[in-house]
């Protein structure tokens, strides 16, 4: 298949829930699933010349996200790498060791990612207490507190647009289009989170070795969702492809970790049925298969190829070492740095620290949205500039919320022309929109007063 490489950068933290529950202890994923893409490059569904092929059939592949670590794609670390107990010394590769018995007790590595050339990274979150709004009593309501964990921004991540010849030049200019730019993704994405820029930039490195032998180690590039043949959901590895049978599978050397998800789809408003999945990282080794099965397997495996399921590589390079280490210059100096700070105190700090810069960028791009902008609006505006104020109290999309104010609603006459076109821009172009427009409707008030006032003194004056 053909292939296009994007880079995502993280301009704002962005929170990528495990789950579609609202509820409970809430794990993070650590990768940007395609579904998220795949919903960006349908918000024309219906302008494209065959909307089936490029969102249905396969034919069409939105791969998951990783991190980057120094430039380099990184890969979910493989369930595979082992090491002795308290001694993350040396690494080995669980299925290339012939002799456990030389090992007093080995432990699975489970966290972090890895580059081709055995860098590891870490995933960093910031932690953000919340609560919900009650509007009758217009305050916090009531024994509803919840928490996000945000992966933090100034990150740069890759995906990887997989495409097959069948699909019309016209549609693939549609989905880059759809795809690059400022976009936003993840949870709350209408609040502080979820800005991102994606460009269409770099390119894959081949680490596959495709030559058949006796024994093929395939790793788990995307959670696996295998089906039956009557298509329930099903672990069986016999369904990895046709004519797979028990015996070609080498039970003793493979490392799975599996998970169950009820993932929500926003077109239907509805939750779609529960999908039963071997995660990134695992290890399946393989004995005696044919070139047809190679190919089959390298294709693509089980259900929802379309949203980055089913990705599997083919003996890669960096598990083919029985015994090896990490480069001790893994992590950037920045990381490290980050990685030091334990104490409650100094983490206090830091979060304050970081907060206090935050509303200093968001001050500053507002003073200068004023500053170039405060003379096409009108001085009989304050009441406007109330509605929305009002209308940040409880918005869960500020951007759309504006927009159906200041373009349908009673005062649209008093937007019209240059003043709706560039508060809408500015808003959608800010890193947090919400935080901005309700900032943003308290001081542009108070600004014309303030024109206002020196106007009298001037003529008091004379």
């Amino acid at each position: 298949m053909n292939e296009l490489v994007f880079r995502v950068a993280f301009k704002s933290d962005i929170v990528l829930p495990a789950t579609s529950n609202t509820e409970g202890n809430i794990e993070s994923l650590e990768f940007i699933p395609g579904s998220n893409f795949l919903g960006m490059a349908a918000a024309e569904y219906e302008k494209y010349e065959n909307s089936f092929d490029v969102f249905h059939s396969g034919h069409v592949m939105f791969g998951d996200a990783t991190i980057m670590c120094h430039e380099k794609q990184t890969y979910k670390m493989p369930l595979s790498y082992f090491h002795e107990k308290n001694n993350k010394e040396k690494m080995y590769n669980h299925h290339l060791i012939d002799d456990f018995s030389q090992f007093s007790q080995l432990k699975q590595l489970r966290e972090g990612f890895i580059t081709s050339t055995k860098d590891v990274a870490f995933i960093h979150y910031n932690y953000s207490q919340k609560s919900a709004y009650d509007k009758k009593l217009r305050r916090s309501k009531e024994s509803s507190m919840f928490g996000y964990n945000a992966i933090k921004s100034d990150t740069l991540w890759q995906f990887t647009l997989k495409y097959d010849d069948s699909i019309s030049k016209n549609d693939l200019e549609r989905i880059k289009n759809n795809l690059l730019g400022t976009k936003r993704l993840g949870k709350s994405k209408s609040a502080q989170y979820g800005a991102v820029e994606i460009s269409l930039e770099g390119k894959n490195e081949e680490v596959q070795n495709l030559v058949l032998s006796k024994e093929v180690v395939l790793y788990a590039n995307s959670r696996l969702s295998l089906v039956d043949e009557e298509g329930n959901p099903t672990l069986d590895l016999r369904y990895l492809c046709d004519g797979l049978k028990e015996s070609n599978i080498l039970y003793k050397k493979t490392q799975l970790k599996t998970s169950t998800f009820t993932p929500y789809n926003g077109a239907r408003e509805t939750k779609d049925y529960e999908r039963v999945c071997i995660n990134k990282g695992s290890v399946i080794v393989l004995e005696e298969i044919d070139k047809e099965q190679l190919q089959k397997l390298q294709n693509g495996v089980g259900a929802y190829l379309s949203e980055g399921f089913g990705e599997l590589l083919i003996n890669p390079s960096f598990l083919n070492d029985a015994m090896f280490t990490f480069n001790k210059d893994s992590h950037s100096k920045k990381n490290q740095e980050k990685v030091k700070v334990q104490d409650a105190t100094a983490l206090f700090l830091q979060k304050r620290e970081n907060t206090q810069k935050e509303k200093l960028k968001l001050a500053n791009e507002v003073h200068k949205f004023i500053e170039e902008n405060k003379e096409i609006y009108s001085q009989k505006m304050n009441s406007q500039w109330g509605t929305i104020r009002s209308l940040c109290a409880n918005s869960q999309d500020i951007y759309a919320d504006v927009e159906k104010y200041i373009t349908d609603g009673v005062a649209q006459e008093k937007w019209k022309d240059a003043k709706s076109e560039k508060l809408l821009n500015a808003i959608k172009s800010s890193d947090n929109p919400l935080e901005f427009t309700k900032l943003l409707s308290m001081q542009m008030p108070k600004v014309k007063d303030l024109a206002t006032k020196s106007q009298e003194e001037n003529k008091d004056a004379k």
